[in-house]
């Protein structure tokens, strides 16, 4: 008997008809990005951390809640300077400081192709919902050591197509654009992110209300 299979693109893992593939623009930003995504956003047709993956020139992706076992994960942990995008919060147990976007930025103008740099600077972010991220820190006690940056957006979420914990909450593409963009001072160079994610959003929307 035959069945029915849909179609999915095994580059953006999203059904060919709403393949985002067509969006990305390849963009060589200067500071490396890890993402650690919790196994649940895995090919949700309404995540956004994939037009990171696929834009970027200098990303790296795991996918997993406890990276005890990630020893490729453990290695690039280890090879720079890591800072993790991620506010306070009153639970923290791990002790850490807290930069701006500013004083990552001068921290990290080694990472310039016209320098070199002995121990680059890199930021890692989570990929999960705001209840599975807690989750991660709290199962990963080297997350918790880590420094951390704090994002303060120059623009409210545009984020249509998903609820949000609250009116500051950012979606996993908006973050990285206002991080990378803040970094380099270059929003131009980086508005490409959020115009595949309106695209993004666009054909999502288009198929809801058929």
């Amino acid at each position: 008997m035959s069945q029915n299979v849909r179609k999915e693109c095994p580059k953006c893992l999203r059904p060919q008809k709403t393949c985002l593939c067509s969006c990305i623009t390849s963009i060589d930003n200067h500071i490396e990005l890890g993402i650690l995504q919790h196994p649940n956003e895995l090919g949700h047709s309404k995540g956004t951390a994939i037009i990171a993956q696929l834009s970027l020139n200098k990303v790296r992706h795991w996918m997993a809640e406890d990276v005890a076992h990630l020893v490729d994960f453990h290695s690039w942990m280890a090879s720079g300077s890591v800072y993790l995008l991620y506010p306070p919060t009153e639970d923290d147990t791990g002790t850490y400081q807290t930069y701006t976007i500013r004083q990552l930025a001068d921290l990290s103008d080694g990472n310039s192709p016209e320098k070199s740099h002995f121990n680059p600077i890199k930021v890692l972010m989570l990929d999960a919902t705001w209840r599975k991220s807690y989750k991660m820190m709290q199962v990963n006690p080297i997350l918790q050591q880590l420094d951390r940056v704090i994002l303060n957006p120059a623009h409210h979420s545009g984020y249509l197509i998903r609820k949000q914990k609250n009116e500051r909450s950012l979606s996993s593409i908006e973050a990285i654009y206002e991080l990378l963009s803040q970094l380099e001072s270059d929003p131009d160079k980086y508005q490409p992110l959020l115009d595949a994610f309106a695209k993004m959003q666009q054909t999502h929307l288009s198929y809801r209300r058929k």
